[in-house]
């Protein structure tokens, strides 16, 4: 089996919500996604998806994917998809960085090797693990009625993992949280994520005001030094983000005692290939992951949704279902939600289809 043409769409998925805010300013509406399909000799095709949550948010740029993919589609066309850490060495022999790119390719391919095999991605990344999978949902920045307001409805469905936008400034953000913590259900797992917008003063300043709340406090401040360097003054449990771009920086981060968890965005690391050895190296060191992406639709949640289901349960802190945070879905077979827990089908592959009526035709490589 060979790969024969990589066809390369696009597609703005719209936020179900008012807007999708986060800490230092930064607010979306539209996502632009892109799309591939990989087609072989034989006739499988596999499908990918990366929407890297507009341009301000990690080092990727979704209206330059698809020149990446241009230089990466002659190298890695005539190899066998199946092989997966083939065509990833490949990749990056071809083309430094640009990691989503990639993982658009590496997830297709991944989806290729379950339909040639007859078997779900997540059996070929470890077996399922539990039944269902807990689903956290987030809750946007904006002013606080907004906030409670969101928080409730998830409540109201089912959600009991919940992940708190902060970034106003540390005593508003304070004032919120300490709302928001009226009438909290014991069972709900909490994070608040300041996406790496707070001063290191500030994030303690936070911890200390509100050590009697129970969450985690994910990636603080911005740089990996700036967060180890509060690391041991922060009252609650640290959890890193986006100073977490490879595994040598998640093996300093254990090596140096930087976190308590991580979140595991797959589009981030490459693709599947690389971030099933991030899973596995936490499985190893005892560190919990939320395994999710950037942004999203259906065939990108599916990826990770395999990767989580085969991650073992006691080291999943949670995943979640970006496919329902838009207005529109691109794919039809994905995992389904219900009552705040992701369910797996075993259809082969990732296990769902593209909508091409909603999908824009922008390249095809041959």
């Amino acid at each position: 089996m060979k790969i024969a043409s990589i066809s390369v769409y696009s597609a703005d998925l719209t936020y179900a919500g008012d807007a999708y805010s986060f800490a230092g300013g930064r607010s979306h509406q539209v996502f632009p996604s892109v799309v591939v399909a990989i087609t072989t000799d034989v006739g499988v095709v596999g499908y990918g998806e990366v929407s890297p949550c507009g341009p301000n948010y990690m080092p990727a740029y979704a209206e330059g994917i698809p020149s990446a993919i241009e230089l990466l589609a002659p190298h890695i066309i005539g190899l066998d998809p199946r092989d997966t850490s083939v065509v990833y060495r490949k990749m990056n022999l071809e083309l430094s960085g640009q990691q989503v790119a990639k993982a658009a390719l590496d997830m297709a391919c991944w989806d290729i090797l379950g339909k040639a095999t007859g078997l779900p991605v997540y059996t070929l990344l470890g077996g399922l693990q539990a039944e269902s999978m807990p689903v956290h949902r987030i809750v946007p920045l904006a002013d606080f009625s907004q906030m409670q307001e969101s928080l409730e409805q998830f409540r109201s469905e089912g959600f009991r993992s919940i992940q708190i936008k902060l970034g106003h400034d540390v005593d508003q953000d304070v004032a919120m949280i300490r709302q928001l913590s009226d009438d909290r259900p014991s069972d709900e797992l909490w994070v608040g994520d300041i996406n790496g917008a707070w001063r290191r003063d500030e994030a303690i300043r936070f911890s200390h005001a509100v050590s009697d709340v129970d969450l985690y406090l994910e990636q603080p401040s911005r740089s990996f030094d700036e967060v180890l360097s509060v690391r041991g003054r922060l009252i609650h449990p640290l959890k890193l983000d986006e100073s977490l771009n490879s595994v040598e920086d998640l093996q300093r981060a254990i090596r140096e005692d930087a976190m308590d968890a991580i979140s595991l965005k797959v589009s981030k690391f490459g693709g599947l290939t690389v971030s099933r050895v991030i899973r596995d190296i936490c499985v190893d060191a005892g560190i919990p992951m939320t395994i999710e992406d950037a942004w999203g639709s259906s065939i990108a949640t599916a990826a990770f949704a395999h990767l989580a289901a085969s991650t073992p349960a006691k080291q999943l802190l949670n995943t979640t279902d970006l496919d329902n945070y838009n207005t529109t879905k691109l794919a039809e077979g994905g995992p389904v939600v219900r009552n705040g827990r992701m369910f797996m089908n075993d259809r082969p592959g990732l296990g769902v289809e593209p909508d091409f009526e909603m999908l824009t035709p922008v390249a095809a490589h041959e």
